[in-house]
């Protein structure tokens, strides 16, 4: 009944934003009740097993404007971020990931444990909208520098530094980024470190430029391995070419050109 009420355009315009209003309103005039409002919720995630991403997304999306469950509606909305991903609706998704992380930033009453876990469950969901938005590498900077957000990352998924420090150096608007996220790479070496977290820490803490250099070499090739980062690559270079020379040339009153080049790499 609920999928058949949903299907007519003119039945969901007459739904309102008080959610035990609409339940009321469907109980009296379609029969409707929590019962088959829970099975949507079963028929939407079935549907995202059979691979339907777009009519769960769709059911989804209605599940929330019934539901007065909200561990429902979050994994609700959990579930219409992913759809919204995997029909590679970045903009959806996107937004469901603005909404998901409103919900958990007032959830301040689960475990701490759940809540760095969601936090970081939320961080590595968003690489895939982020990498793939027009204006996902500053949205990755402000989701991933927010203190809960940077916590999280630290506790749980370290491994995370390499995307923020690889959106960091691309973004020439958020330099005044890298300050503190190069103290984070310092502090996070032992747990850990790749070329891309290197590069930096090499570079700013230890002004060591040609292991700085060999790191940015090293970077590039890791780059062209990652899932994420392989769009980034030729940006990622040049923007640390920008790096070394700049670093390189506050250190020395007299540049030769022929070193510069070499530690270029050009």
């Amino acid at each position: 009944p609920v999928t058949e009420f949903l299907s007519n355009e003119g039945n969901v315009k007459l739904l309102k934003q008080d959610k035990a209003q609409n339940l009321a309103f469907l109980h009296r005039e379609f029969g409707i009740g929590a019962v088959e409002v829970e099975a949507l919720y079963a028929y939407a995630k079935w549907n995202f097993e059979c691979g339907n991403y777009g009519a769960a997304a769709e059911y989804l999306y209605h599940y929330r404007s019934l539901s007065t469950n909200p561990e429902r509606a979050a994994g609700a909305l959990w579930g219409r971020a992913a759809a919204n991903i995997l029909l590679q609706d970045f903009d959806a998704a996107v937004d469901d990931l603005a909404k998901l992380k409103e919900v958990l930033d007032v959830d301040t009453f689960a475990p701490v444990a759940a809540q760095l876990a969601a936090k970081a469950w939320l961080m590595h969901a968003s690489l895939f909208a982020f990498f793939n938005h027009e204006n996902g590498m500053n949205a990755l900077i402000d989701l991933f520098t927010q203190d809960r957000y940077a916590a999280a990352m630290q506790l749980a998924a370290p491994h995370l530094l390499r995307y923020l420090a690889a959106a960091v150096v691309v973004n020439r608007r958020r330099r005044a980024a890298l300050k503190d996220l190069v103290r984070l790479i310092a502090q996070e070496r032992y747990e850990y470190s790749d070329p891309v977290t290197e590069f930096l820490r090499l570079l700013f803490v230890e002004a060591d430029f040609e292991g700085a250099r060999a790191a940015l070499a090293a970077a590039a090739d890791v780059m062209d391995a990652d899932f994420f980062l392989v769009g980034t690559r030729e940006a990622f270079v040049e923007a640390g070419r920008q790096f070394l020379f700049e670093a390189y040339c506050r250190c020395h009153r007299q540049v030769s050109l022929a070193t510069l080049s070499e530690q270029l790499g050009m």
